[in-house]
């Protein structure tokens, strides 16, 4: 079983995740925004160590709380290669889309989902995504025009539809929703399929 704690974090609040799976002794960290002492609590109360930290883009509301984490629990950090001139660190792991990141027994599939920026991924395993700023509960992440936001929802359409509608969707902003209630309600998506 995965389990999933969300910490409302940084100066532009957004949610990031830390996820384990029930029996395992490693994390993963989705979007440190900003930092909270409630994170190290929680990866000490159930005797966690930090594998990876996960960025779904480069923004800064996203990675704020880098160097803090960093002290206080390091971990390699995982950011996509288009993203790269928008971090003020160099990441440990330079992915491309497609890989798998192990963490304990769960291997985290990298979904390619440019849009929002040109290096935006999301994190998925079994029946979770984490869209990070690519997929809302009823919108979708904003674009710098009509190029990028056409190219988002077919991100959307070819990498996130097809995970099924029962997959539970996790964004940095706002409440978790599913696929199957974006594909059906969300007014962005009309006619992607």
């Amino acid at each position: 079983m995965l389990n999933i704690r969300a910490f409302e974090i940084g100066y532009y609040p957004i949610r990031g995740f830390l996820a384990w799976e029930e029996g395992d002794r490693e994390a993963v960290f989705i979007d440190p925004g900003g930092w909270d002492e409630a994170i190290l609590d929680t990866l000490q109360a159930h005797g966690l160590t930090l594998a990876a930290i996960l960025l779904t883009h480069g923004h800064d509301d996203h990675t704020g709380g880098l160097a803090q984490m960093a002290a206080h629990c390091p971990a390699p950090v995982h950011a996509h290669a288009a993203d790269l001139p928008l971090l003020k660190v160099r990441p440990d792991v330079v992915l491309h889309g497609g890989e798998a990141i192990r963490c304990g027994t769960r291997a985290w599939q990298a979904l390619p989902v440019p849009g929002h920026t040109a290096g935006c991924l999301a994190y998925t395993a079994d029946a979770v995504v984490f869209s990070g700023d690519t997929l809302f509960a009823g919108s979708i992440g904003g674009t710098r025009g009509l190029p990028e936001f056409e190219q988002e929802r077919f991100s959307i359409r070819t990498q996130l539809f097809r995970l099924g509608d029962a997959t539970r969707v996790y964004p940095a902003h706002g409440p978790a929703t599913s696929i199957g209630i974006e594909r059906r309600c969300n007014p962005f998506l009309r006619g992607i399929g």
